[in-house]
């Protein structure tokens, strides 16, 4: 049997019988609820909304938002330290003709040879730990001296 067909035979068997009374106030709530329904009142939101432009507004303010909120959160992210870095360079040789004699090393000679030829120099960036550390090393190696 189907659901509805033991339905049917329920209500058959329940003996309630329905008075007037009761079909009137049932009317008279039916009658009022529609009444209700049928003069509702707009609210002034959806009135607001059906305009187009404003719709047009709404959505880029939204995503006005979304673009500051996002490019906020990836600025927030914490600072990563640069590890320190020892950077060596050269410094080209310059070829010279002597115009002295081969001969004579004298001391001057030497000294133009000497500056003449590549010297590594460093450019150290240090952080505020690596310089303490640097000091410490140095107030060590002066008391042991």
């Amino acid at each position: 049997m189907k659901l509805a067909d033991n339905i049917h035979k329920m209500i058959k068997k329940m003996h309630v019988k329905a008075s007037a009374e009761l079909d009137k106030k049932v009317h008279d709530d039916i009658s009022i609820s529609l009444a209700e329904s049928a003069c509702a009142k707009t609210s002034t939101m959806r009135s607001i909304t059906k305009v187009g432009i404003v719709k047009l507004a709404v959505a880029a303010a939204i995503f006005i938002a979304f673009g500051v909120g996002f490019s906020i959160g990836r600025w927030s992210q914490p600072p990563q330290p640069e590890p320190p870095s020892l950077v060596i360079a050269y410094v080209p040789s310059i070829s010279i003709h002597s115009s002295a004699s081969k001969s004579e090393d004298g001391f001057w000679r030497q000294k133009v040879f000497a500056a003449m030829q590549p010297k590594p120099y460093a450019q150290t960036q240090f952080d505020k730990t690596s310089l303490l550390n640097a000091y410490k090393q140095y107030l060590k190696e002066k008391y042991y001296d």
